[in-house]
């Protein structure tokens, strides 16, 4: 057995994985991990760099001959399924590739590291007694009233926040809805599984926005579903507190009602559709507000939300549980602050293809016909009625 297939076989046992598990996480068939480890084929070296973010090891301890050398990324603690892991060490490396190519554009990002003075706790805040006053101060701040938020993937754009989107497989399976890394180089940088539904990437993008403002001082947080320590149960409050401040539910039903009452169902989901977040999260904003009681909350939370959703002419697809994403889905990943900071540098001769193509970690081929060919210029056939019809109107 050579050095490479005794290393590959060495990792994969020291996590605990069957060939099986390393197969499925890398989307392979479990007889190719088989001929691997046995010397029998030589993996590419695309396939030798996932293979070490999935066993957690240096790529280059694999192909030298010396021993292996783990991985190690400050603050994080990653374990559990070996899809999730490998998606999280996937953003850490491109975290670090994007510090080092704005570097070498000659940029000097200025990160954010902890939060406006007005705002900063400490960085290690926990006391869940003060979410709702915390989350209307951070509100005012930003001049963000007491309405819906906009695009939470735009307005942490726009504050310097890198947001980063993977597939991580759905939360029953993966128990990860996020991560949060005050990167050394990058400052702020917040990680969504995207095999979520809208609703709760909304609350994920709010959650771990919490992290960055009051616990910075630990650099890595991987938000699990399934624990729940003191800075994920203030998180959790906070957010839902920021997604949805009391003040403004009250406003909203006095409007329909003219009084601070749910009458039933239908205006739950109307009020979740009102601050984009998922009909949960309304329910449990309703409960803890005290404007629904336990017993309406147990009858509520099982109704049918594709249901309501299409009785109040709501787009259905919004409510139901995405397909896991493919393993593929690579551009959409980055920002569009990324996709387009790439793009110019390639159009400017700062970057090679080939370059760029490693940093965002896309073959050559699909970054060509993704981010750098030209829009296509035949319109679509909506886009041609919409022409037509505005004919009459224009210039304004």
């Amino acid at each position: 057995m050579n050095s490479l297939a005794k290393k590959l076989q060495e990792a994969r046992e020291r996590l605990g994985l069957t060939q099986a598990e390393a197969a499925q996480a890398l989307g392979v068939v479990r007889e190719l991990i088989s001929l691997w480890e046995s010397g029998k084929r030589v993996p590419g070296l695309a396939y030798v760099r996932d293979l070490a973010r999935l066993y957690g090891v240096e790529e280059e301890s694999l192909l030298d001959e010396g021993p292996l050398r783990l991985l190690e990324a400050e603050g994080f603690h990653l374990r559990g399924a070996p899809e999730p892991n490998l998606e999280l060490r996937r953003w850490l490396d491109f975290l670090d590739a994007w510090a080092e190519f704005l570097e070498d554009l000659g940029e000097k990002p200025k990160p954010l590291r902890r939060p406006p003075r007005a705002l900063d706790k400490g960085g290690a805040y926990t006391d869940r007694r003060s979410v709702a006053h915390l989350a209307e101060q951070v509100r005012a701040h930003y001049e963000l009233g007491l309405d819906a938020l906009p695009d939470l993937y735009t307005f942490l754009g726009e504050l310097g926040v890198l947001v980063y989107r993977a597939p991580l497989g759905p939360l029953a399976k993966s128990k990860i809805s996020g991560a949060f890394y005050n990167h050394p180089k990058l400052g702020w940088s917040i990680l969504v599984n995207v095999d979520t539904t809208p609703g709760r990437q909304a609350f994920t993008l709010a959650h771990e926005f919490a992290h960055a403002l009051y616990h910075y001082r630990t650099p890595g947080i991987v938000s699990r579903s399934d624990e729940k320590p003191p800075m994920e149960r203030f998180a959790d409050a906070w957010a839902a507190h920021f997604l949805v401040p009391g003040k403004a539910i009250r406003q909203q039903l006095k409007g329909l009602n003219g009084e601070a009452m749910v009458r039933d169902a239908f205006q739950a989901m109307w009020l979740a559709r009102y601050f984009r977040v998922s009909y949960n999260t309304m329910l449990i904003r309703l409960r803890t507000e005290r404007l629904i009681d336990q017993f309406i909350y147990e009858e509520w939370r099982f109704y049918n939300v594709s249901d309501l959703a299409q009785r109040l002419g709501l787009p259905v697809e919004e409510y139901k549980v995405p397909e896991a994403k493919a393993r593929g889905w690579d551009l959409e990943r980055y920002p569009l602050s990324v996709l387009g900071k790439v793009r110019h540098a390639v159009e400017g001769g700062s970057v090679s293809v080939a370059e760029a193509a490693a940093i965002l970690d896309v073959d050559r081929t699909t970054l060509e016909i993704e981010l750098l060919s030209p829009p296509k210029k035949v319109p679509t056939k909506m886009q041609a009625l919409e022409a037509s019809e505005f004919e009459d109107v224009l210039p304004f």
